[in-house]
């Protein structure tokens, strides 16, 4: 049906580290990562607090990554007394993952090595066959140093493009060790699969594409490709492409991405939260609001951005029958001080805002970026000598928390219960920031 011989081919590796944080945490304490039940919990002393990863044995007693601790509680004594709680300590997976970075490096040029997530990472090793030999040669090799070096388990994925790759590992590599797939082989070896496994295929788009009677990815696959595209546009034919294993992305990088940041332009910079618990009054709001605006802004500061919008989202609670807002105003002139950015997003919350509605969740950003340049816009009807000074204040702010770390100068507001702040600074990617004693 496909010429497949006028595909481009490349020896594309998808290498998935097992239940990265698990894994991370039995190598620390000299533990098999393989058979120790072991959860990475958020917090310990809520049992509500979600499992972030669980270790290949903890998976077999029905416990997995978004469970929750309680689940753990209600196991077997028999099977509870032999499970490992433990907190999350975020820097030091952080820099286990650089690790394996460094490992691949060995394997391959930095060109060629694309880092998917904190625990996945595209390798293109085509033209090393004289090297690491054949496909399942090279994968042991990475695999087996990996492991000596980190004693973190790997699985990995074979393809000639980064879709084949990433499909294979998620589903047979990750049950296998390693497997490989071709051109020729995605009817036999993918098809299939349930469409709801497929690699950019979440929960609402399999329910799409249930209703249109596709079960499985060879469904999707041999669906009318003009259909797909009128309901749902670019994402429907990109879909069905990779359900044939067609991509067109690149497998190696232009070295040139690697040295600055001219090639890379931010659209807008932005940060949300979601709340400890639900948030009803005025001043509570306001003080996340504020610390969610400084942030913004220091960092568009920090690009060199000012921005001509203002963005505010807003979600209530699970027990509000409304879902929340979001709304945007455009600025008078460019601006990266948090002062004008957190007086819009009260402007933007109070004119939406329902009154007795539970807030848990709130987000600004600064949108419609342009160069700072280091100008100021002058005003007839500001004092312009005070806005530079607050200009300098907010460079010298800027300076001070870049040497001594973030929040090393912050608002005196931020030390309140209701601040987020002061427990944000404590974390990594949303998770306690622990790092190796």
């Amino acid at each position: 049906m496909w010429e497949f011989d006028r595909l481009p081919a490349r020896r594309v590796f998808c290498v998935d580290s097992v239940s990265f944080y698990a894994s991370c945490e039995c190598a620390y304490r000299g533990l098999p990562p393989l058979t120790t039940k072991l959860a990475v919990v958020a917090d310990i002393r809520r049992s509500g607090s979600v499992v972030l990863a669980a270790s290949p044995a903890l998976k077999k007693l029905g416990i997995k990554t978004a469970s929750r601790l309680y689940e753990i509680e209600r196991l077997p004594w028999q099977e509870r007394r032999e499970i490992h709680l433990v907190e999350p300590r975020m820097l030091a997976y952080m820099k286990t993952s650089v690790a394996i970075t460094h490992i691949l490096h060995q394997f391959a040029p930095p060109e060629a090595i694309r880092v998917y997530s904190i625990d996945e990472t595209f390798v293109d090793l085509t033209g090393t066959e004289s090297l690491w030999g054949d496909d399942a040669h090279a994968a042991q090799m990475i695999r087996s140093t990996i492991f000596q070096q980190t004693g973190i388990p790997t699985t990995i994925g074979i393809g000639p493009n980064n879709v084949i790759a990433k499909m294979t590992l998620d589903l047979i590599g990750k049950k296998t060790g390693v497997a490989s797939c071709g051109y020729a082989d995605v009817a036999r070896l993918l098809h299939p699969f349930p469409v709801e496994k497929m690699w950019g295929v979440g929960r609402q788009m399999t329910q799409h594409l249930n209703r249109l009677g596709i079960e499985t990815i060879g469904d999707l696959a041999h669906f009318s490709l003009p259909l797909l595209h009128d309901r749902f546009g670019v994402i429907g034919a990109e879909l069905w492409h990779h359900a044939w294993g067609f991509d067109a992305s690149p497998t190696l990088l232009d070295p040139r991405t690697f040295f600055g940041s001219s090639l890379h332009r931010d659209r807008s910079i932005g940060h949300g939260v979601t709340l400890m618990r639900d948030y009803y009054r005025f001043e509570e709001v306001r003080l996340v609001l504020s610390e969610l605006c400084i942030d913004v802004a220091a960092r568009a500061r920090r690009s060199g951005k000012a921005g001509w919008t203002v963005h505010l989202g807003v979600r209530y609670s699970r027990t509000s029958d409304k879902r929340g807002f979001s709304r945007q105003q455009k600025l008078p002139y460019p601006t990266s001080d948090e002062r004008m950015i957190l007086h819009h997003a009260l402007t933007l919350f109070e004119s939406s805002f329902v009154e007795g509605e539970a807030i848990r969740f709130l987000s600004v950003s600064l949108g419609k970026l342009a160069d700072d340049g280091g100008m100021m816009q002058l005003s007839l009807f500001e004092d312009n000598g005070r806005k530079w000074r607050r200009r300098r204040l907010l460079r010298a702010i800027d300076a001070v928390n870049g040497r001594y770390g973030k929040g090393t100068l912050r608002i005196a507001s931020s030390f309140l219960d209701t601040s987020v702040a002061k427990r944000r600074l404590r974390f990594v990617g949303g998770h306690k920031g622990g790092d190796l004693p």
